[in-house]
């Protein structure tokens, strides 16, 4: 009898979550028809992220974003490239090519924000910096070192670590 009430208990649950994933998927067209209506175009042409980018546009008056996706220039340029590095660089605002995807995200989600000191960081290139030479030794470093009886300018932080890792073992 307990068995079967936790039988029911878990087969009513299971049905549940089913029809629940069923109505969230037979709302999706649904959705996309009403982004399609919002961006003030047909529904079918573009897809939800186009969409969403269009009215994007239209809100923020950027008539050349804008027009970059009712053209289709944001396709074409995808398909030409092999990737969407072309399409990030051109909502960024920057040339092909200079800078990595995460680096333009960084770059579109800082204007969108109107964050002037994070877009002109990211457009100098310091956020590439590498880190300090394994010759300019840190108080911490020439800890570990000085423990392990080595010269710290001759290893980074990372090495010390390690070595110091390995000695306690």
């Amino acid at each position: 009898m307990k068995d079967e009430k936790m039988f029911k208990s878990i087969a009513t649950s299971a049905l549940i979550a089913l029809s629940l994933a069923g109505a969230a998927n037979a709302a999706q067209p649904s959705q996309d028809v009403q982004l399609a209506a919002s961006a003030g175009v047909a529904a079918g042409q573009y897809s939800a992220a186009e969409l969403q980018a269009i009215i994007d546009a239209r809100q923020d008056n950027d008539t050349g974003l804008l027009n970059f996706y009712l053209s289709g220039a944001n396709r074409a340029a995808a398909s030409v490239q092999g990737d969407t590095s072309g399409q990030l660089a051109k909502q960024a605002g920057v040339q092909p090519g200079a800078y990595s995807a995460s680096e333009l995200q960084l770059i579109i989600s800082a204007r969108q924000e109107n964050d002037r000191d994070r877009v002109a960081y990211v457009l100098s290139g310091a956020n590439r910096a590498t880190p300090a030479a394994a010759d300019v030794v840190t108080p911490g470093e020439a800890q570990l070192a000085g423990a392990l009886g080595l010269d710290p300018a001759q290893y980074t932080l990372a090495q010390l670590t390690a070595l110091t890792a390995a000695a306690n073992d």
